[in-house]
């Protein structure tokens, strides 16, 4: 306001005053307005968080199944292995007790 001190302001300036004031007001509330319209209600955002845990329980879920079929094929191939070693210690082993007792029997 333009009014030298100790006099009063006009009706004018009083009035232009209010209507600054109300413009301020109004850009306030938009500004304020316009960050509310950004924020999740607490009902979007427990459904978010809901969904969000389900997505993770699948995750492990397809970790754990993981990791059992990984223990699976771990025994399979050691259960592999072993007849493997088996099929080629045993016919040397039969060789040799054969040869052993041949040459005891003297055969």
């Amino acid at each position: 306001m333009s009014a030298p001190p100790g006099q009063d302001p006009t009706p004018w300036e009083l009035l232009r005053a209010m209507q600054q004031m109300r413009d301020d007001l109004r850009a306030d509330f938009a500004a304020l307005g316009a960050r509310l319209a950004e924020m999740v209600t607490k009902i979007q955002y427990e459904a978010d968080r809901r969904t969000d845990e389900v997505r993770i329980k699948a995750v492990e879920d397809d970790i754990a199944q993981m990791r059992r079929e990984r223990d699976t094929e771990r025994q399979e191939a050691r259960s592999v292995r072993r007849l493997a070693i088996t099929a080629l210690v045993a016919p040397i082993a039969v060789g040799v007790i054969v040869a052993i007792v041949t040459a005891k029997l003297g055969l």
